[in-house]
């Protein structure tokens, strides 16, 4: 029986490197059907905008009648022309003008200045939003003209420009509250503006509000003083800094602020207590951010930093210079709910958006190309910076499985983009750019030329930088050339350059093939794609900076790269002996995969089936995790070898490798779907150890790590099977109260996967009652747990009902059929029956066919396949551009089935024979290195 096994499993092996050369599906892009050309998204670039004196009146209140929810504006913005013109373009978008004029800025004491109007000829382009206006008399060159503007605007409540949010006090009033969000290009919305991030000019605000509210903008307010309307005030604030527009904001609210006479932080009334934590963290990771890039935030022109957090807001937070402003989530604190999850996400998105005062506000990019001069340094000091202040998070760590890894699928793809990317003029192209490339990638990026140029150097360059391009527009070269200036003079500092365009003007990244044997390693090249024949670039090739170690060696300290290999060469490192093994990349430092003989992957397990996993770093056991999983799903090794290698995991308790083994797994129990009794026993017997040493409850001695991977693991065990694991979780239901913070997720999902009615009611019931952001959110998210058709159909009801806000209402969707196989076709048709309403409750149809995307995403049969064919001919049309989206939800269908009949076959035989008894899969394993073995013997 045992040798039919390994036959079965041998013949499995075959007809899976065979596969790995089929050809699939070409991905389907939407057409460019553009009734405007391009380039006249972007405004011409003869006049210069110096700064804005705005004044603002919102009417939020039911007095208000039909004004409520409107806003009365004037704007004087001062302007110079670089040359003779009639012509002024700028941005404007549901704004109605009652004066639209200009005249000469006059000089102190002189005759009042004679006012030029604009003629009738002036346009909109509604594509674009510039209007063009024509005066009648020209403008002089070199001169200073004041434009000036008085209009009307609304606050609408889809969260862009001048917008409205709410609340529901204690005393179960609604509150509404204005509030911003200009990035990218929604300013225009609340003033005309050159609403493009290279038009740097400075800011004067006044708010007018009813007396029971208070405003906040970016600077301090200097005055408040009753006008002449009749229980209205004025607020008028200091002048901000030389900045963007999309870094203007402001909040006319009912807040309370927790501050001292630099910091604050606000909050509704009811929240105030909440508010302690960010206060404390956001004061000391400013200071610490101040000091390492050796210009304090203060000195900067704006002598105050508020955080405010908003109940309807799009963004996780927004780097308003000055004046923070987040979703109340991802704020605000209370020491017995916040989990410690979401404290440090807590941490982390202060100190990105803090980490925007110097890349981004004080130094920004000239256009939306490079969005990655902004977003890139936020996502790397949300690590690095918040480290500063909360050094026990091993944050150093978490960065390689969150956004290393992470953005290496999109990457390996034909889906992806440069980091520079030169076509991006539209709304939506814009959008493109706010992209995990950006983040992810930019932040990684930057993370490998510290490791290449040596973290002094590096601090270095960044002050550098910022002292040389202060309240300027930047591009991709001044970075380059801050680095240069401080690049080692190291045998590689002549790759300085290539280095950069290999990975910021090229799209993806290398796959690092190490041969070893006769005493040398040799090092080659390709580009690593998940998908062959998707239409992406294959020739590709990169200037990589290579690290290693190996067994001799066994330093996994120094990530200091060794050489630059360059495209089209074979480098090749003579050792005294052959090394037992290499690993490649130390500590995940660079962004590159790589892959090995099979020889030299069988010695890397046999390492980390010894004491202390051989000595191999945290981060490179979860580098070879995801290397494994993924040079296996697109076909460069087999999925046997990976799950031979990864059954170290036996031994593994510590949160980095698993991560990525949880990443890895739940792409193919995605494509198990629903038949999933093998893989339970499989991942019930791989967690085991885990499962055994960290349980249900905290030890004392706990690190972040720790507790994180304990609700990973019981997450998986009770998702899994694991009987002990849910009736523990199910003992700890029974007193909703007394849940410990750091495992509710895993327990309210049990709750509910398990329950019905009585269950769901009880965590409804808290989840109305509930006045902490944070577990609010954790008890949404938990919705989407329910497993029978009544209670999938009353959580999408809540969904489309005001009761889950438009914000959240994609995350909790995505739990109702992520948390359950079962769940997809009932969600499916849920949605695909109920599109209109849901395109309603969401702000469109283009976030429907995400939804019906993503879940698609998800399909094993045939049948899902006709249903989503069935659903896009009937209704297609309807979703406008957006078709597309659903046009190639279709051929990522029947790219993931072809993709399962080539290769899940081998996954299921695999787990079949383990469940048989791993005494097999071990005599397997041994086989396979005897046979390895044989073969380079042969072959010497």
């Amino acid at each position: 029986m045992f040798g039919t096994r390994v036959a079965v499993l041998l013949v499995a092996c075959v007809s899976l490197a065979s596969a790995g050369t089929r050809q699939l599906s070409v991905d389907v892009q939407p057409p460019a059907t553009l009734a405007t050309e391009l380039q006249d998204y972007r405004l011409a670039e003869h006049i210069t905008p110096v700064n804005y004196n705005i004044t603002l009146r919102p009417y939020l209140l039911e007095t208000d009648g039909n004004k409520r929810f409107t806003f009365d504006g004037e704007v004087f913005i001062e302007v110079i022309s670089n040359q003779t013109t009639n012509d002024i373009y700028l941005h404007s978008k549901n704004l109605t003008y009652s004066v639209r004029e200009c005249w000469q800025k006059p000089t102190t004491g002189g005759a009042n200045p004679t006012v030029i109007q604009f003629g009738a000829t002036n346009t909109t382009n509604y594509d674009t939003d510039i209007v063009k206006l024509t005066a009648s008399t020209a403008l002089t060159a070199n001169t200073a003209y004041i434009l000036h503007f008085v209009y009307t605007g609304l606050m609408e409540d889809d969260m862009h420009g001048f917008y409205r949010s709410s609340y529901v006090d204690d005393n179960n009033v609604t509150k509404w509250l204005g509030s911003t969000q200009f990035q990218t290009h929604h300013a225009r919305r609340a003033f005309p503006s050159f609403d493009e991030p290279q038009f740097k000019a400075t800011f004067d605000v006044t708010l007018k509000r009813h007396r029971t509210f208070n405003s906040a903008s970016n600077t301090r307010l200097i005055s408040s003083n009753p006008s002449t309307e009749e229980g209205i005030f004025t607020d008028v604030y200091k002048t901000t800094p030389k900045m963007s527009t999309y870094l203007l904001a402001f909040i006319i609210s009912e807040f309370v602020a927790r501050k001292d006479d630099d910091f604050g932080v606000y909050a509704r009334p009811e929240y105030y207590t909440q508010t302690q934590y960010p206060y404390n963290v956001g004061i000391q990771i400013l200071e610490e951010m101040g000091k390492y890039l050796d210009k304090d935030y203060y000195s900067m022109g704006n002598d105050k930093m508020d955080m405010a957090a908003i109940p309807d807001f799009s963004a996780g937070a927004m780097e308003n210079w000055g004046l923070l402003t987040y979703r109340e989530r991802s704020l605000l604190v209370d020491e017995s709910a916040t989990t410690l999850a979401s404290r440090q996400a807590i941490a982390a998105v202060v100190a990105h958006e803090q980490a925007h005062m110097w890349f981004g506000d004080l130094v920004t990019c000239k256009w939306w190309s490079y969005t990655w001069l902004n977003e890139g340094f936020a996502r790397y000091f949300q690590y690095f910076g918040t480290a500063m202040v909360e050094d026990k998070w091993e944050l150093e760590k978490q960065f390689v499985v969150d956004q290393v890894q992470s953005v290496m699928a999109m990457d390996s793809t034909n889906a992806t983009n440069p980091l520079s990317d030169e076509n991006t003029y539209t709304p939506a192209h814009l959008s493109r750019m706010f992209n995990s490339i950006s983040y992810n990638k930019g932040a990684t990026f930057i993370r490998m030329i510290k490791h290449t140029m040596g973290e002094q150097q590096f601090q270095k360059s960044l002050q550098e930088y910022l002292k040389k391009y202060e309240y300027q527009s930047s591009l991709p070269q001044y970075l380059l050339g801050a680095w240069q200036a401080n690049w080692p003079n190291s045998s590689y500092n002549a790759s300085s350059e290539d280095i950069f365009k290999s990975f910021t003007e090229q799209v993806g990244y290398p796959l690092i093939n190490v041969t070893v044997g006769n005493g040398q390693v040799s090092f080659t090249q390709k580009r690593f794609l998940l998908k062959e024949n998707d239409g992406s670039d294959s020739s590709l090739k990169y200037f990589v900076p290579i690290s290693y170690t190996t067994s001799e060696v066994n330093n996994f300290l120094n990530a200091t790269p060794k050489f630059i290999l360059k495209p089209d060469v074979t480098t090749t490192v003579l050792f005294n002996e052959t090394p037992k093994w290499i690993v490649v990349n130390v500590q995940g430092t660079g962004y590159y995969r790589a892959t090995y003989s099979d020889a030299n992957w069988h010695a890397i397990h046999q390492a980390l089936i010894t004491a202390n996993w051989g000595g191999i770093h945290e981060n490179n056991r979860a580098q070879i995790v995801d290397d494994l999983f993924n040079l296996a799903r697109a076909g460069y090794v087999t999925y046997n070898l990976t799950l031979d290698v990864i059954e170290y995991l036996e031994t593994e308790t510590n949160y980095i490798p698993w991560t990525s083994a949880f990443n890895g797994f739940n792409y193919l129990t995605i494509r198990l779907g629903n038949d999933t009794s093998d893989f339970n026993y499989y991942i019930q017997t791989l967690t085991n150890k885990a499962y055994n040493q960290l349980g249900f409850s905290e030890a004392s001695n706990d690190t972040a790590l720790d507790i994180y991977l304990r609700t990973k693991i019981l997450s998986w065990a009770c998702r899994y099977g694991s009987s002990d694991c849910i009736s523990q979780a199910k003992g700890y239901f029974q007193s909703l109260a007394t849940v410990p913070k750091n495992i509710r997720s895993t327990v309210y999902c049990v709750g509910l996967r398990e329950g019905g009615e009585a269950e769901f009611q009880a965590l409804y019931n808290k989840f109305k009652n509930e006045t902490v952001a944070t577990e609010e959110t954790l008890l949404q998210n938990s919705f989407g747990c329910v497993k029978t058709q009544s209670l999938i159909e009353k959580v999408f009801d809540l969904i489309i009902s005001d009761e889950i806000r438009r914000q959240d209402k994609s995350s909790v969707l995505a739990t109702l059929y992520t948390e359950n196989n079962e769940n997809v076709s009932p969600v499916f048709a849920l949605v695909t029956q109920k599109y209109e309403a849901l395109a309603e409750a969401m702000g469109g149809y283009s976030a429907v066919a995400t939804v019906i995307s993503n879940i698609a995403a998800r399909f094993t049969t045939n049948q899902q396949l006709t249903d989503l064919e069935n659903f896009n001919k009937a209704n297609g049309t309807k979703f406008g551009s957006s078709q597309a989206t659903l046009t190639a939800a279709e051929a990522t269908v029947k790219e993931n089935l072809q993709w399962a009949t080539a290769k899940l076959g081998v996954f299921r035989s695999y787990l079949a024979n383990y469940r048989s008894g791993s005494a097999m899969v071990n005599a397997f394993s041994a086989l396979s290195l005897l046979m390895v073995a044989l073969v380079t013997m042969l072959r010497n």
